[in-house]
């Protein structure tokens, strides 16, 4: 006879066991675009309180940093067409906003993580993001089919490649050790 003894265990790493509280930093914008700061801090605190990671509180009580700086917002062009005078013309833009951040342990004063990561999104211009016909987060699901392809085009392209990034540092945070 075989006997197991079942347990829970995850085969992915764990938060530190000292650390139970972070700390989010202003973020800071080296790139031309205003309001981005403002989008990826709102995301970024709203995930991780909505996951329930860790404890935000401030920073004289923390045990653990985060600090972002947006570095970059890239419009390029992605896919182009030929008119009927045969000149070349771009039908989707991909944006790629790039950020760097560290995950600082304010209790043994090292790093956790520290990063350079970016997010993308893809539009057209002047059509709305909904009826596109383009798969604007590469997750396979178009136009109505997809409930995070709304608005204009170009906001909603910064909204989907900030819910990237977000997702990529909650990774980081819980996957660390």
């Amino acid at each position: 006879y075989f006997f197991f003894n079942c347990g829970l265990y995850s085969i992915k790493g764990t938060i530190p066991s000292h650390i139970n509280s972070i700390s989010i930093l202003p973020i800071e914008n080296e790139s031309s675009e205003f309001l981005i700061a403002e989008l990826l801090s709102e995301k970024i605190n709203n995930d991780l309180l909505d996951e329930n990671i860790l404890k935000i509180i401030d920073q004289e009580q923390a045990e653990s940093q985060l600090v972002i700086t947006i570095k970059s917002i890239e419009d390029i062009p992605f896919t182009y067409s030929i008119d009927n005078q045969e000149s070349e013309q771009v039908d989707e833009w991909r944006i790629t906003v790039k950020v760097s951040f560290l995950w600082y342990d304010l209790i043994k004063n090292e790093n956790l993580v520290n990063k350079n990561i970016s997010g993308v999104g893809i539009y057209k211009s002047g059509l709305d993001i909904g009826s596109d016909g383009i798969d604007n987060d590469n997750d396979r699901l178009i136009d109505s089919e997809d409930s995070d392809e709304i608005g204009s085009p170009r906001e909603s392209a910064v909204r989907i490649a900030i819910e990237k990034i977000t997702r990529i540092v909650i990774n980081e945070i819980t996957s660390t050790w």
